[in-house]
């Protein structure tokens, strides 16, 4: 019986013993806040932090900078410290199984905080933070006033050398020159001036030029050697310059043949312009009486054969005054009716 009771009590004692180490969760973290003359501060404000930089508690030291923060629970942790005046300082910590009392070393950057803690598990480090020497830049060099880039009295001779050897240079290439030849090709890329009118005056003076503005008293013409402004009273007669060119014109109504399906079209053309007229094609269009056309073909006339400078060797080129037949069959679309129509004449002017 006695043994059974001395193994309850052993078993009593353990149990109260576990269940005090359970209940110690959390610690008191508590110290002082000095300066680098180990002056106590007060009101600064202090934050815990854990190893994630997660804020846990903060407050201010008081009187004598004293502080004291509650609760805390086991782990690393972080206390930073911030004053306005006297800096900034921060002291690592580790709570285990007893509070914690640190002393809390704040500094304005010129000198490291000494951190300290009375608990064993803790370790107490000086840290003393050396800052790079920056390495001073040499001046740049800066020319003086009375200074020059080069001393120009040891180049004055070379320079007149070059320049007599460019003098020796330039009269040889002008002796050396000619007249060009200018080809045709060059000439056709000038561009002459064309005008549109020619005016007559009093005195028997015929301008040529282009009519920029009319009112009813005077007249604005641009000429070859500028604008003039001529009276209308000076004014005997204008005329408008017409360029010479190809023109090609049917020789009356045309010939035509009805047909359900199609219309047969027969006449002759003539070119009554003063230059060649090249390729020259008859275009007809029938209509309906929706002006919707029914039918267009066209055809070139049998006329001059001509051998071009592309190579080309084509016979519907007509001379001035020069006649050709021709004959047009114009296809009605199929359900439609053609009720009147129209003839046209293209050309094309080439050297």
């Amino acid at each position: 019986m006695n043994r059974y009771f001395t193994w309850l009590l052993l078993l009593g004692i353990v149990f109260a013993v576990n269940v005090k180490q359970k209940v110690k969760k959390n610690f008191t973290v508590s110290g002082i806040v000095q300066n680098n003359a180990g002056e106590k501060i007060k009101k600064v404000k202090l934050t815990i932090i854990n190893e994630e930089g997660k804020k846990i508690e903060s407050g201010k030291s008081k009187g004598g900078g004293e502080f004291k923060f509650k609760k805390i629970r086991a782990g690393s942790y972080t206390l930073m410290g911030e004053h306005k005046k006297e800096g900034s300082g921060d002291v690592r910590f580790t709570l285990n199984t007893t509070d914690v009392e640190l002393t809390l070393k704040i500094s304005d950057g010129e000198t490291s905080n000494t951190l300290s803690q009375t608990n064993s598990e803790t370790e107490i480090t000086d840290q003393r933070v050396i800052l790079p020497q920056q390495r001073q830049k040499p001046a740049k060099p800066k020319l003086k006033f009375e200074d020059l880039f080069f001393e120009y009295e040891s180049n004055l001779k070379a320079l007149e050398t070059e320049m007599d050897s460019l003098k020796r240079v330039v009269k040889g290439y002008q002796k050396g020159q000619t007249m060009p030849n200018v080809s045709r090709e060059l000439l056709d890329l000038i561009k002459v001036p064309t005008f549109q009118h020619q005016v007559e005056l009093q005195n028997g003076t015929v301008v040529a030029g282009d009519i920029l503005e009319e009112s009813d008293s005077t007249l604005t013409l641009k000429t070859q050697i500028g604008t003039l402004v001529l009276k209308k009273e000076m004014v005997v007669r204008m005329d408008e310059l017409k360029k010479p060119g190809p023109k090609v014109i049917l020789l009356g109504d045309p010939f035509i043949d009805y047909y359900p399906d199609r219309q047969i079209f027969s006449g002759q053309v003539k070119n009554v312009g003063e230059i060649r007229a090249d390729f020259v094609r008859i275009i007809g269009n029938l209509f309906d009486q929706t002006t919707s056309i029914t039918g267009i073909d066209s055809i070139f006339v049998k006329g001059t054969r001509i051998v071009y400078e592309s190579n080309v060797v084509a016979d519907t080129a007509l001379e001035p005054g020069q006649t050709a037949p021709y004959t047009l069959t114009i296809p009605i679309t199929k359900g439609r009716k053609a009720e009147y129509h129209t003839m046209d004449i293209h050309w094309e002017e080439t050297k």
